[in-house]
């Protein structure tokens, strides 16, 4: 994870409010974008544990609103990794924070769902020296992607939910990841 935390972007806390913890950081490339990482608790009776991983481009408008797009076509080509690195930094920071904390991580599209597990299996042994990474499965779960590329979701049993340690042969299986602290960092 040395490698991982030492390719990443600054980063800083700019929110500490344990139902939406927030960090920024800037992709330099062609251009520098502010990105937004966003840890978000689920208000889901049964998962008050748990908290989304969402991250995006970050804008604020003349009005001084804020606005985080996961759909943003604005991008350095070529800083990936380094973007994706920072968020799994981001993640293990959060969950120093919030140490009996399960984050829950997926992309908004097939597309970027793919290549996060990409990044990921290709990351996977320095992420495992700090986290528990879990694949999750969601049995007859009905996806459908629009051209705006928003998900419509079935509504989700939690019953229906099936958990196991992440096997990158399978991540194709694997409607969404977890990421929880091992236990000797807790």
């Amino acid at each position: 994870m040395e490698n991982l935390i030492n390719s990443s972007y600054e980063f800083e806390l700019v929110d500490n409010n344990l139902t939406n913890v927030k960090y920024d950081f800037v992709s330099i490339g062609k251009r520098q974008i502010p990105k937004r990482v966003a840890f978000r608790q689920y208000d889901a009776l049964g998962l008050e544990k748990y908290y989304n991983l969402g991250f995006g481009n970050l804008s604020i408008d003349e009005n001084g609103n804020e606005k985080v797009s996961d759909m943003s076509r604005e991008n350095n080509l070529g800083d990936k990794d380094r973007v994706l690195n920072t968020v799994f930094t981001c993640a293990l920071d959060f969950l120093s924070l919030s140490p009996n904390s399960i984050v829950t991580f997926y992309g908004n599209t097939f597309s970027k769902h793919r290549i996060y597990k990409t990044s990921l299996n290709k990351n996977l042994f320095a992420l495992q020296e700090y986290f528990i990474v879990k694949g999750g499965i969601i049995e007859n779960l009905k996806v459908k992607e629009t051209i705006e590329g928003k998900d419509v979701l079935s509504k989700i049993n939690i019953d229906n939910i099936i958990y196991e340690i992440y096997i990158p042969n399978n991540s194709s299986n694997y409607s969404f990841i977890t990421f929880e602290l091992i236990e000797t960092l807790k």
